[in-house]
Formats: structure tokens, C-alpha cells, sequence
């Protein structure tokens, strides 16, 4: 089989093709073949070195995988070989392992995969997962409220996106280019602010009527990271789970007591919370599925490639022009 490793930390250019052999699953194991990898910001920063959770050298990145049960160890009656299933390295000991044709993991570790659900699409579902985590656990908008979702262009601001939208908030998607803003747009929004033409607070307050927005989700950060606190209404929450720009002045305090009245909230979240929390973690993936599945909210893909073209893949995302995933297939 083939699979895509790295050596050394670096940038596209360290990712190698190399051939081995099929894995063999031992007791409690299966193996999956391959149809479709997902390709992630995190596989870029374990490539870079600049992820906590980098397996030893040599490493084969990779958080996302479905594909066909293709051999069981002892001991395994579920999944049975022929079902599709999905592998999330969050479930596994240590994180990567997916740019591969084949792989063996636990089998109490997959996720059972319903026929309808394409498999180009069901390696979108880590994207999901913390969306639905977002909207459920760091923060519980209701049916009706104002929601700002920066980078809404983004993975998981495209999904946050939909399923805000479907759940029937008012949405408003934040992007940083015209482009990227006509996307938004597809997915739903009920307004759609370029950042790179408007303000985004002028826009907010003509959205609301001057009320501002009861939820801001924020995976951007950097500088401009305090102007939130001026975009919420009384109780409003403001949750940053990403930090593309840099982390933001750490006086967050300061722009907070400015409106000490207003009662306003902020988390800090990161799904990594859930490592030792396998129950809502699984629970979780269980919900995006069951998003995807009903296509309530389906995710957009913006290429597939061979798993060969890895290198060219991590390119195209580090451009900053993806919208939707791009997609591995063996």
C-alpha cells in the first residue's frame, strides 16, 4: 500500500510517498481501506512541528478517514468486514495516521457510517463535531438569536454557518474577501460582511437594528480580537476556538469592563477539552453524523486529489483560497 509520511518538520516539500505493506489488525483491531482522507489546518501545523499532539518521527499526518472494513483481528464482532466506517484520530492514541491506502485501528474506535452518507463528505465530519460542540456545549444559541461567525469561508465557520442557519438563527458570516463572501452567501447567511471592504461592526449594528449580536464565534483572534465586546448585546457571550491571526492582547479584561453593565460573557474553547471526556466526545460525532446524514447542512468540497498530490494539497491550503474541504483519495 502507499501512505505519506514526513521525516522532518518543514514546509509542503517533507511529505514523501512510500510504499509497505497492508497492516494486519490484531486482536480487538480492523483494518480500513481508504476511499476518501480529509485534509486539515492540523495536519499542516503536525507537519510544521507546531502542534502539541505530534506523534514521534517519522509521522504519517492525517485526523480524517472513511472507508470499508477490510479485515478484523480476534476477538472483533463489530464492525464486521464491508462496513463503512469513519476514523477520527481524536479516538486514537495519538494523533495522524490517516494519509494512508490502509490502516489498523481499534475497533471500539470507529464510527458506523449510514450508506447515504458519501465518503468525500463523511471526512468533513471533525469539522462537525466541534461545530455541533460549539453550538451545544461552549455556547447554547437558541431559534431566533443574532450569531456573528467570523471566518465563516473556513471549515468550520462554513458548517457553524449551516447549522445555525438550520436550526433557525439569524446569521451573520464574516469573510475576508469578495469571493469567499458570495460562498457565505450559498451556505445560507442572512448577512454576509466582506471584512476586507466594510467594517464589521457598522454592518453588525445595521443587521440588528443597533442591538448588536447575542453569540460571536471567533477562530481568528489577533488584534482586532476586543473589538467584539462593542459588537455583543447585554449577556452577550463571545467564544474563541482559534487563533489564525495570532492570540489576542491578553487585556481582554479591560475591553470587557468598558461595558461592565452589559454582563457580557467570553470562553476560551478548545476541543481538546474533550481528550479525557470520551462520552460527550463520541456523543458528539454521533450528533454530526446524524447533521450530515439528514442534509440538513452538507459540506462543500473544493477538490479532490490523489493521495500522491499530499504535498500539493498542503499548498493549496496554506494559500488561504480554499473554500470547502479538500479531499485525499486513494
Amino acid at each position: 500500500m502507499k501512505s505519506v509520511l514526513f521525516r522532518s518538520y518543514g514546509g509542503p516539500e517533507v511529505l514523501e510517498v512510500v510504499e509497505a505493506g497492508v497492516p494486519v489488525p490484531g486482536p480487538g483491531e480492523v483494518c480500513v481501506r481508504a476511499e476518501a482522507i480529509g485534509v486539515g489546518v492540523p495536519d499542516m501545523l503536525m507537519r510544521s512541528g507546531n502542534y502539541a499532539w505530534i506523534p514521534p518521527l517519522p509521522v504519517v499526518p492525517g485526523n480524517e478517514l472513511a472507508g470499508i472494513v477490510s479485515a478484523v483481528g480476534p476477538g472483533v464482532e463489530m464492525p464486521s468486514v464491508g462496513q463503512r466506517v469513519y476514523v477520527n484520530a481524536r479516538e486514537l492514541s495519538q494523533r495522524g495516521g490517516c494519509y494512508a491506502e490502509y490502516m489498523v485501528v481499534p475497533a471500539a474506535s470507529v464510527f458506523r457510517l449510514p450508506d447515504t452518507l458519501k465518503a468525500e463528505h463523511a471526512v468533513a465530519l471533525g469539522n462537525y463535531q466541534l461545530a455541533w460542540l460549539l453550538l451545544n456545549i461552549a455556547a447554547t444559541p437558541k431559534t431566533g438569536d443574532n450569531v456573528l461567525v467570523h471566518a465563516a469561508a473556513g471549515g468550520v465557520g462554513s458548517v457553524l454557518v449551516q447549522m445555525a442557519c438550520a436550526q433557525g438563527m439569524n446569521v451573520c458570516g464574516v469573510a475576508g474577501s469578495e469571493g469567499k463572501a458570495r460562498y457565505v452567501a450559498t451556505l445560507g447567511a442572512d448577512a454576509v460582511i466582506d471584512r476586507s471592504q466594510e467594517s464589521i461592526s457598522e454592518r453588525v449594528k445595521q443587521h440588528t437594528d443597533g442591538a448588536g449580536v447575542k453569540f460571536i464565534y471567533d477562530a481568528v483572534g489577533g488584534k482586532d480580537f476586543v473589538l467584539n465586546f462593542d459588537r455583543l448585546t447585554p449577556l452577550g457571550i463571545l467564544v474563541m476556538f482559534g487563533y489564525i491571526a495570532g492570540w489576542p492582547d491578553p487585556a481582554i479584561l479591560d475591553s470587557m469592563r468598558e461595558r461592565f453593565g452589559a454582563s457580557l460573557g467570553f470562553r476560551l474553547f478548545s476541543i481538546h477539552v474533550l481528550d479525557d471526556m470520551p462520552e460527550l466526545r463520541r456523543r458528539a460525532m454521533e450528533e454530526a453524523i446524524k447533521v450530515m446524514a439528514s442534509g440538513a447542512a452538507l459540506p462543500r468540497i473544493h477538490t479532490q486529489m490523489p493521495l500522491e498530490s499530499a504535498a500539493d494539497a498542503h499548498r493549496l491550503l496554506e494559500s488561504g483560497e480554499v473554500t470547502g474541504k479538500i479531499v485525499l483519495v486513494p
